[in-house]
């Protein structure tokens, strides 16, 4: 048995998701919305009001999907700590970096797996561009611009929603910043400061629409971060990369790579061949949103069920990311906020 907590938009696309790889008797949605709640018990879900009410019914679930607004995160994930649940749980991890460092701490220590949203790791493109980085075929990174840009605000939000409220987790940093905030790190390493970082506002006034930043790496690697969710050019979230190596620059997208003027780099025919050629998409259990979201999903039940699921035998590895994944970006989102005045 599988938990989803919270009936939200993102709950109910976990919830269409899992479905099909355990069924729905296997499937279990944890949401305080009436109407929510009698709506899938058209469809053939079980659903509960809260998790004591859940547990109490329907037994201790072999993993939970915490998909709830991110103020009411870490009372859901000490809940699953200390009930030795091993849960998944959407970005960011909590509001409050010191307190995703002691949840950090907390499941380490009682050994409950856990895993968080990070899915942009999942991107055939971007684990391509990693690997280029790691095998050192076009030199050393020189310097990165990094773009995420969406249309999710076009309007301003009602004064009681949380989009609207940087505190109760609304904003562009909070809300788009942890997946290009976790890709930067998993693509070039650890983040050794922020040098600056400013916000701007169109639609919000207690949440930023949009950030800009400056930091480098461990590595010694500079970076230009520019997040804006509220882009009316945009149909979908874009993510784009332009990176300067030694002997090349190469551009990379949700769905492409290329590298342009390639002058000095180490490349024959064949490698720069194999480059420009689109990723392969992996082959998923079921198919819904992207593959990346599937990869995600399959990840999760195969910690949970002690046995893989995947279907694609041909995956790079060390990509799930874990609770401490989490805590990295939260230190950062509030880094980067009080340098921007949002705290």
């Amino acid at each position: 048995m599988f938990w989803i907590i919270g009936g939200g938009k993102m709950g109910i696309s976990h919830l269409a998701l899992i479905t099909p790889y355990l069924g729905k008797s296997m499937v279990v949605l944890v949401e305080p919305k009436r109407s929510v709640r009698l709506l899938l018990s058209y469809f053939g879900y079980r659903s509960f009001s809260n998790v004591q009410k859940a547990l109490r019914k329907a037994g201790k679930p072999k993993g939970v999907i915490i998909a709830t607004p991110t103020a009411s995160h870490a009372a859901l994930i000490e809940w699953a700590i200390s009930n030795n649940i091993p849960f998944f749980v959407e970005k960011p991890l909590t509001l409050d970096a010191e307190r995703s460092q002691i949840l950090c701490k907390s499941a380490a220590e009682k050994g409950v797996p856990a895993q968080v949203g990070f899915v942009m790791r999942y991107v055939p493109s971007f684990q391509k561009v990693r690997s280029l980085i790691a095998d050192g075929q076009l030199g050393a990174v020189k310097s990165y611009r990094a773009s995420m840009s969406g249309n999710v605000i076009s309007k301003p939000p009602k004064r009681s929603s949380w989009q609207g409220d940087f505190v109760r987790g609304g904003g562009c940093l909070n809300e788009y910043g942890p997946h290009i905030i976790d890709l930067t790190r998993f693509i070039f390493g650890e983040i050794d400061s922020v040098s600056k970082a400013a916000k701007g506002h169109v639609h919000c006034v207690d949440a930023d629409d949009w950030i800009e930043l400056e930091w480098h790496h461990l590595s010694g690697v500079a970076g230009a971060l520019e997040i804006d969710w509220c882009d009316a050019t945009k149909r979908k979230s874009t993510i784009q990369f332009e990176i300067i190596f030694d002997s090349a620059t190469v551009r990379v997208d949700n769905s492409a790579l290329e590298i342009i003027s390639p002058n000095g780099a180490d490349l024959n025919m064949a490698s720069r061949c194999e480059l420009d050629q689109p990723s392969r998409p992996p082959n998923v259990g079921y198919y819904l949103r992207g593959e990346e979201f599937s990869l995600e999903l399959e990840d999760f039940l195969g910690t949970c069920l002690g046995t893989s699921v995947h279907v694609d035998s041909n995956l790079p590895r060390d990509v799930t990311p874990k609770l401490e994944d989490g805590y990295a970006v939260d230190r950062l989102i509030d880094e980067i906020a009080r340098k921007a005045g949002l705290k």
